[in-house]
């Protein structure tokens, strides 16, 4: 698969010392340097998830998401899933686009949208096309 957009969880981003933060911290610079979108989503309620990005990404995460979507309901469907609304607003169909997550909810919401989700792998990088290639699992 080849990813066009990036819809990180912020769970993804939680404990800098652990491997899978650091995964989706070099995923995240890839893709800012490759000029691809980003959007990110979280569960918490719009003023924790915003403390949890000012700490994490300072005054910066408006230059590096193009989305923002906060208390996400990982269980609802249709146009109301996160996914669809984030997917929605990018413009990208579910195809062109990869979840990076560590939140079961998030994981089985990404697979319902019929959105791949990052592996535990490393990452492997094609600059020559500007896309990132990660391997994913489907459902």
């Amino acid at each position: 698969m080849t990813a066009q957009a990036f819809i990180f969880d912020l769970s993804a981003f939680r404990g800098t010392q652990a491997a899978g933060a650091a995964d989706a911290e070099r995923l995240l610079d890839q893709a800012i340097e490759d000029g691809l979108p980003c959007a990110l989503i979280s569960e918490l309620p719009h003023d924790q998830a915003g403390e949890q990005l000012r700490h994490r990404f300072g005054d910066t995460a408006h230059h590096i998401f193009s989305v923002v979507l906060t208390g996400a309901d990982f269980e609802a469907r249709g146009h109301k899933a996160p996914y669809s609304v984030v997917l929605d607003q990018l413009g990208v169909q579910p195809d062109a686009a990869l979840a990076v997550t560590t939140s079961p909810r998030a994981i089985a919401a990404a697979r319902t949208a019929r959105i791949g989700v990052q592996a535990s792998k490393p990452v492997v990088m094609r600059k020559d096309v500007r896309k990132v290639v990660m391997p994913v699992t489907r459902h």
